[in-house]
């Protein structure tokens, strides 16, 4: 449905306040240590192609040009020059091939492929624990009796049950297994080990129960200071999850190419505005009113490093931009769906970021005009987080900024 601008603001902005298939399964606990450094079992290490003989390379600091050439280490034109010759006992061919036999090791195997994580997770803000759940949807591209994936070492799996999905087989794989989970806590990584085989072109379904902490350093799920509505300093909740982080908070396949689709939930306080990428389907109270569970909408396919949450007492001022795809009109035309744009900040806050949201709802209406191609989500939010890693983080539908970014007035 479409959005159009409240009659009774200018520039339509507003301001608001928010208060049937058979499965098999495989049961796996684990009671080994999170933080323990045994092997993964179906990392992959690789190579490359070292040439036979080496020669020194010139290049030029202008125009990043790269020519072979055997001459000095600079020229009068300027142009530097970066010996690549062997050294004695292999040189840098040898080093060369460490580092690719390295960067081949930190990447997962690729006998399986996610598609969907459906994520829930109950943040203590007072105690620092997280209780989560994840149940991911993956391929299976090569046989393999090892599920490996991303969990830092704050992290710790407590229950693994895998099913086999689009299957008529009702007893395959049916097991209970301990000590059936190894972690390296170097590379972040967790070995599933299965008592059986999982078989090339299937799917399954990966629900693994664990709790991870909230983050000291402005990295995964973080708790992050500001003033509440009733001026006092509490503690908000924020995520930074480029460019690995996101292994910090839910097991996952943590890299930009495993692409998939993410659906969310989020409990806390019922006095908290929770936002994530997409807009809320759903609110539950729980614990007498206490708590509330909110749900959001799915994501298309993205990198984990794009996910992101934020969670406290904010309030808000929105906009409507035509910054969205192009829609059929009644009258045969064509015009561009409108965009709900939506500025998140402290309470006493609220007056410094009315620039921001004017030129967010301007910005995205050029930049579809420009490209050619509108903004794909249903809605973008702009949160003023006084903590923050970087200046900005440009995560789908919730990007977020330092208040230093976003707090712009006539006197600033």
């Amino acid at each position: 449905m479409a959005l159009e601008p409240d009659a009774s603001s200018s520039n339509g902005i507003s301001g608001s306040s928010s208060s049937s298939k058979k499965s098999t399964s495989v049961d796996i606990l684990s009671s080994s240590n999170s933080n323990s450094n045994s092997n993964i079992n179906g990392i992959k290490s690789g190579g490359g192609a070292i040439p036979e003989e080496a020669e020194t390379l010139e290049m030029d600091n202008e125009n990043g040009v790269v020519e072979a050439a055997d001459k000095s280490t600079m020229n009068n034109n300027g142009k530097r020059r970066v010996s690549m010759k062997s050294h004695g006992n292999g040189g840098w061919q040898n080093d060369h091939a460490a580092k690719v036999a390295a960067y081949a090791n930190d990447l997962l195997p690729t006998t399986l492929t996610p598609t969907h994580y459906d994520i829930r997770l109950q943040p203590d803000i007072d105690t620092g624990e997280v209780v989560g759940s994840v149940t991911i949807s993956a391929s299976v591209n090569a046989q393999t009796q090892d599920i490996v994936l991303h969990a830092a070492s704050s992290l710790h799996i407590k229950r693994v049950t895998v099913r086999l999905l689009d299957t008529d087989t009702i007893d395959a794989l049916v097991g209970c297994i301990s000590d059936g989970i190894t972690y390296d806590a170097r590379l972040e990584m967790a070995s599933i080990r299965l008592p059986t085989a999982l078989q090339a072109n299937t799917s399954v379904s990966i629900a693994i129960a664990y709790s991870c902490r909230l983050g000291d350093s402005m990295n995964g799920l973080y708790r992050c200071k500001y003033r509440n509505r009733a001026g006092e300093t509490a503690f908000m909740l924020a995520t930074q999850f480029q460019a690995k982080f996101a292994r910090m908070v839910f097991p996952c396949w943590d890299e930009p190419a495993a692409k998939a689709r993410f659906k969310l939930s989020l409990t806390v306080p019922e006095s908290h505005t929770a936002l994530s990428n997409m807009p809320v389907i759903a609110t539950e109270l729980l614990d007498c009113g206490r708590l509330k569970t909110v749900q959001f909408a799915q994501t298309p396919p993205m990198s984990t490093y794009l996910v992101a949450m934020v969670s406290g007492e904010l309030d808000y001022i929105e906009g409507v931009s035509r910054g969205g795809p192009l829609i059929a009109a009644e009258d045969n035309s064509s015009k561009r769906q409108a965009v709900r744009c939506r500025v998140y900040t402290a309470a006493a806050d609220i007056d410094k970021v009315r620039f921001s949201l004017e030129t967010a709802v301007r910005v995205l209406e050029e930049l579809a005009e420009t490209f050619g191609s509108g903004y794909p989500l249903p809605k973008l939010d702009l949160v003023a987080v006084p903590e923050l890693e970087a200046g900005g983080m440009e995560n789908w539908g919730l990007v977020l900024f330092r208040t230093v970014r976003l707090f712009i007035t006539e006197q600033t």
